[in-house]
């Protein structure tokens, strides 16, 4: 099967938002990526719910997966479950690198903020599929690096393979497995969002 995930840029609100109305603007916009996607895939999405613990429920026996940051949106959907994570790769505090990853999983690839981006948003993905947050970010092992595009992890003796994109200093992580991806990056908004 072919999974075609999504990236977009964030519409500026017109004025500078904050807290819940900041969250609910970059959701409107995943979900036209996850719309966008949708359509790619030749699905047709009905309403988009959560479970009690957040996680999205499939619709129609679709699952869906969205992310946002405050420059770009990411969201994907397919017959199997799936997670998608962004992040924006710029430096942060050094005593994430020893939260993200232990030593183990270090000594895979070299320590650097690249590195670290790429693990966390590989686990996050993981994470999404299994149906937990980031309180699973320890027990989601890194396994191996294959090449600037894959990682593979291990979720309690589950192997899972993510495929990776970067885009303007941002990096996203789907989860492969034995999918085909094509990585869809919209550098301007659909006619029909506003």
């Amino acid at each position: 099967m072919t999974l075609f995930p999504v990236v977009m840029p964030v519409i500026e609100a017109g004025c500078k938002l904050s807290g819940k109305e900041e969250v609910a603007h970059l959701s409107r916009i995943a979900r036209e990526a996850l719309k966008q996607s949708a359509e790619k895939s030749g699905v047709r999405l009905g309403g988009l719910l959560k479970d009690e613990r957040g996680t999205p429920c499939p619709v129609a026996g679709n699952y869906w997966s969205l992310s946002h940051k405050s420059k770009y949106v990411a969201a994907v959907v397919s017959q199997n479950k799936v997670g998608i994570d962004i992040e924006e790769m710029k430096p942060r505090t050094e005593s994430l690198f020893a939260h993200v990853a232990s030593d183990e999983e270090w000594e895979l690839k070299e320590k650097s903020w690249d590195t670290l981006f790429r693990y966390w948003t590989a686990k996050e993905a993981t994470l999404k599929v299994i149906g937990i947050g980031i309180s699973g970010l320890k027990t989601c092992r890194i396994i191996s690096v294959p090449d600037e595009n894959h990682i593979s992890l291990d979720y309690k003796g589950q192997v899972f393979l993510v495929e990776q994109l970067r885009h303007k200093n941002h990096i996203v992580s789907v989860l492969k497995d034995d999918n085909q991806i094509e990585w869809v990056v919209l550098d301007y908004f659909p006619d029909n969002m506003t």
